[in-house]
């Protein structure tokens, strides 16, 4: 999803939250009126009560909100500090070396998962990941290369590619003992899938 349509969709979310916060007040507010008008309170001062009765929900509400807001970003600011994340959004752009052939590649798409406390900040990130392929296709001696802008990033790929599984290529003859090294981008924009055919990697 790019920016725009983000932006359009938050705004939609908006724009249906305070439609259905007015339907709310302009129905509670009636609904309180006609009550306070059943015990004996004049329509003016029936009116007023009501009025000042969802003022003050509404103004409790917000402070409610508030702190819970408050309460998340510190939650998230400890969050950036442990795991060393940058203040601040950043982007990476991966420029690797060229492409090397390997005599295997995957039977499924690897499929790495964002790490949360960086979406939720704005941060990209890169690790690159270097292996060895046993003679089932499980990837093994797990280690990282290189790893941008926190550890975190490492600990998603290494987790991704450790559920992996290689199959030779057909009429390769693959060398055990032989390592690889594969960079794992983890982009905002949905790139938190990294789908590698094997040609991809190259030995360490």
């Amino acid at each position: 999803m790019n920016i725009l349509a983000r932006r359009v969709s938050a705004l939609a979310a908006r724009a249906i939250f305070l439609s259905g916060l007015f339907v709310a007040v302009v129905l509670a507010q009636v609904a309180i009126t006609t009550a306070f008008m059943h015990v004996g309170f004049g329509g003016g001062v029936a009116l007023l009560a009501s009025g000042t009765v969802i003022w003050a929900a509404v103004a409790l509400t917000v402070i409610v909100l508030n702190r819970r807001l408050r309460a998340r970003v510190s939650a998230l600011e400890a969050e950036r500090v442990r795991l060393g994340l940058p203040d601040g959004p950043c982007c990476v752009v991966w420029r690797g070396a060229a492409d090397v052939a390997m005599p295997w590649t995957l039977a499924a798409p690897i499929e790495a998962r964002f790490p949360p406390a960086a979406r939720s900040l704005g941060v990209e990130g890169v690790a690159v990941v270097e292996f060895e392929i046993g003679a089932d296709g499980v990837p093994k001696a797990i280690h990282c290369v290189d790893v941008w802008p926190s550890p975190v990033f490492y600990e998603a790929a290494a987790a991704a590619l450790a559920a992996a599984r290689f199959v030779p290529i057909p009429g390769a003859a693959p060398r055990f003992g032989a390592s690889y090294q594969v960079p794992f981008v983890f982009r905002i924009r949905g790139a938190a899938a990294v789908r590698d055919r094997g040609e991809q990697a190259r030995p360490a």
